[in-house]
């Protein structure tokens, strides 16, 4: 389970709610799996029971959606919670699988058979363990010294006009920041593309944009819809500011989406936006 955001079918944003709820059916709903693999409470609280419930946070995890873990959106932990991506920064491949004590100890134990045996080549490799350390440290300083306050202030109360098309995730929300919700895209730029005639439905959430665009043949992976707003992207040289740009975007089926990095300025989102603008009836 990807909390908040699904990858399959181009990003989609599942609702919060809906998740959070079907977590605590897994977890209090114990009748309805075999005993064999029903938890039972160790007495302090912090057992699992029902099913484990596992997220995947490769993607959504460390600050991509605004905050530390998605999972926080949901008020929930994981049992067992997976993380990558910018973990390191992309900079080496490192993977890390973090799971409650009570599941851990499950592996903990003199006989193999009892042995998580399962690992990958990049496994706990020292370099990438030391990337890993500093790059948490750089991205928790960076909240912590507001380096991202610039643009959670512009989500704070509403857009003005939001009676467009579906506007998902922090956009059509008043006080979204107050409540965690904000993103580097800025609502004014969400709520244009909401209007346009071309395109399905938007969301915007930490450092990702997602357009759905119409699509006449039928949406899906398939669909080669936004295909050509990617083309004039990627065939942009040089930016508003004249300086020279190298812009990728990524298209799954009729969905394109943009992301910024953890240390992109207003500057820069503010001149991509303009290029949407720009190539985007």
């Amino acid at each position: 389970m990807e909390p908040v955001v699904l990858g399959a079918g181009g990003m989609v944003l599942v609702d919060p709610l809906f998740q959070r709820a079907l977590v605590n059916v897994v977890r209090r709903s114990q009748h309805l799996f075999s005993p064999e693999f029903i938890g039972h409470p160790s007495g302090d609280g912090n057992d699992w029971t029902g099913l484990p419930v596992i997220f995947d946070e490769v993607f959504t995890g460390l600050y991509r959606l605004g905050r530390f873990t998605a999972s926080s959106f949901l008020g929930l932990d994981a049992d067992v919670s997976v993380h990558a991506k910018l973990l390191t920064g992309g900079l080496v491949p490192l993977c890390t699988t973090l799971a409650s004590e009570s599941i851990f100890r499950t592996f903990s134990s003199d006989d193999k058979t009892d042995a998580l045996l399962h690992g990958h080549s990049y496994t706990a490799h020292p370099v990438g363990c030391q990337v890993a350390l500093e790059s948490l440290h750089q991205m928790q300083d960076m909240e912590s010294s507001g380096r991202w306050a610039p643009f959670q202030s512009s989500w704070v109360g509403g857009t003005g006009d939001e009676g467009g098309k579906q506007q998902d995730g922090a956009a059509g929300n008043n006080n979204r920041a107050e409540r965690g919700c904000w993103s580097i895209w800025s609502p004014q730029t969400v709520d244009w593309l909401s209007h346009r005639p071309s395109v399905a439905g938007v969301w915007a959430l930490g450092s990702v944009l997602s357009i759905h665009l119409e699509s006449p043949g039928g949406a899906g992976y398939t669909s080669t819809a936004a295909v050509a707003l990617r083309d004039a992207l990627r065939a942009t040289n040089h930016g508003p500011s004249q300086n020279p740009w190298n812009l990728h975007s990524r298209v799954l089926g009729n969905v394109l989406y943009l992301m910024g990095s953890q240390t992109t300025g207003q500057e820069v989102v503010l001149e991509i936006e303009q290029l949407l603008r720009q190539h985007l009836s």
